[in-house]
């Protein structure tokens, strides 16, 4: 196990900002990407838990599950339950309604961890942020 020098609320700013990404992705249909996006917000999340916890970030997943099994049992059901999915998504193609199921055991994880989640109106506003940002650069 490593002991990390990070904020607590790195972790959280990450989930978040994860999140708002799949948000977009999902909005711009592109569902392997908003797919992609929102398992990394739910490792974060993990991870925010388990540094919140024990002062300590997982150097993989296999070091995730079993902090989570031993420290956080409803955090290891919700990745637990998703892993085949989070894994599928390497070979195989998701369709909307699983990646909309994804979005929502992804914010089951983020009310478990007290994290708030991002509104649509700050998707939106990360999108026309980020439309702006391309704008400028050409």
């Amino acid at each position: 196990m490593l002991i990390i020098n990070k904020m607590p609320n790195d972790l959280k700013i990450k989930a978040r900002n994860y999140f708002l990404l799949g948000s977009i992705a999902l909005k711009l249909r592109m569902p392997s990407e908003a797919a992609t996006n929102f398992f990394k917000a739910l490792f974060a999340v993990d991870d925010s838990v388990l540094y919140d916890q024990l002062k300590l970030e997982p150097k993989d997943h296999t070091e995730r599950f079993d902090l989570l099994r031993k420290n956080s049992p409803r955090l290891y059901s919700i990745t637990d339950r998703m892993f085949h999915t989070y894994r599928r998504t390497y070979t195989q193609e998701l369709n909307e309604e699983e990646v909309l199921l994804i979005r929502k055991r992804v914010m089951e994880a983020f009310e478990h961890a007290r994290i708030v989640i991002p509104t649509d109106e700050e998707v939106k506003s990360k999108f026309e942020e980020l439309l702006k940002k391309r704008e400028l650069s050409g």
